[in-house]
């Protein structure tokens, strides 16, 4: 049985060589630090093959990698760009985003058909079903029954008299939280609960000494990551404190003047985008602090690899970590912009590192193992593919 993965990016170059500075060589040499490389390699224990597609102005064809993945750009039209430029700087407007997401799918549409001819996927893995962009795969893609993922986009672009039409035409919609499938299933969606899940078996905690540090891994954009907030934090730290921030983004100038503006330069260290997951293990494992003061989320893979090393963890009260995340037990919860009270918290979790770290563990050994997560999506799709045949 084969499936599809379709990733929510406009293309290829907007955001992995934009963000990553990744060609297509370097993406699949060693990029492999998305939640579909996992889901590629895991499901082929349950008899699936997965496919990764991707839409790509500069790239086609499908291509194998030497560790066994398999990865298809989707050559998007030329014609598209011109509209895309045009929309973007009037993007947060509904309509606008409608139409230049339309703009994208019908850029692209015809090299997907082909693209499910030629690799005979019996089932699409969307990502993403608050996108626009979801709503014409509905409606266009007829024989093939979609799963449409929640992996943390806001709704706040969506309209919602089209989804309340779209949404419920998908085989099934995949929540990673509960808050986000009882807004789901108001709309008389059929979802169900399924969160990220993480090989417990490699991200295992150390029993060395961790350093005095915060850690985070995150996309520098700032608007959603708020990183800006953890640098300010430090303000509130003592001078032992230091600050690590692994990832690239748009934003990666603007919060190394900020550090450099507020005297911190010293303490905050940019260690750029790490695509080893050992050396990210390793970060996990050695901080005495992860921290994620996100503005919206949807669960973060890098949060629960932290937890699962037994890091303590500094999160932001929002609706992705009501149910991760039980302040004072398992890790710490603040209020969004607000770094003094990160930087309390920051104290208050290091304080009782040991016993946050030990529960951390354990809720992840018990309600996120990937092992579980793999078997659930599996079975999902084989269910899905069997009613639609």
């Amino acid at each position: 049985m084969r499936v599809a993965i379709l990733l929510s990016c406009n293309s290829f170059e907007e955001f992995f060589t934009k963000t990553f500075n990744l060609d297509r060589d370097s993406y699949l040499e060693r990029y492999r630090s998305d939640f579909s490389w996992d889901y590629a390699k895991g499901l082929t224990f349950f008899n699936l093959e997965v496919l990764i597609y991707i839409v790509s102005y500069k790239y086609s064809g499908i291509y194998k990698t030497e560790d066994g993945f398999t990865v298809r750009f989707l050559p998007l039209q030329f014609s598209y760009r011109f509209f895309r430029l045009a929309s973007l700087k009037f993007k947060r407007f509904k309509r606008i985003n409608f139409l230049a997401e339309y703009s994208n799918f019908i850029g692209f549409r015809q090299s997907l058909n082909v693209a499910f001819e030629e690799d005979k996927i019996d089932l699409l893995y969307v990502q993403e079903y608050w996108s626009n962009r979801f709503d014409f795969l509905i409606n266009s893609v007829k024989d093939i029954p979609i799963i449409g993922a929640d992996h943390g986009l806001k709704d706040k672009l969506a309209i919602s008299s089209i989804k309340k039409k779209t949404l419920p035409r998908a085989a099934k919609l995949t929540c990673q939280t509960s808050q986000e499938l009882s807004k789901v299933r108001g709309l008389g969606v059929n979802a169900m609960l399924l969160p990220n899940g993480i090989d417990i078996d490699f991200y295992l905690p150390s029993h060395g000494e961790r350093i005095k540090s915060i850690f985070i891994c995150a996309r520098l954009y700032d608007r959603q990551k708020r990183v800006s907030d953890l640098i300010k934090s430090l303000s509130y730290l003592d001078k032992s404190w230091k600050l690590e921030i692994a990832g690239s983004g748009p934003d990666l100038g603007t919060l190394k003047k900020l550090s450099k503006k507020l005297n911190l330069e010293h303490r905050v260290v940019f260690l750029g985008f790490i695509s080893d997951k050992t050396v990210l293990r390793d970060h996990y494992r050695n901080c005495s602090i992860f921290a994620l003061p996100s503005a919206f989320e949807g669960l973060p893979l890098v949060v629960l690899e932290a937890m699962s090393c037994g890091a303590s963890v500094v999160t932001t009260d929002i609706d992705a970590f009501e149910s991760l995340i039980v302040s004072g037990e398992n890790g710490i919860k603040v209020k969004v912009g607000n770094p003094a009270a990160l930087a309390n918290g920051i104290l208050q979790c290091y304080e009782h590192r040991a016993l946050i770290g030990a529960n951390a563990r354990k809720t992840i050994v018990e309600t996120y193992s990937k092992q579980i997560m793999l078997k659930q999506l599996s079975d999902l799709i084989h269910t899905c593919v069997q009613i639609n045949r």
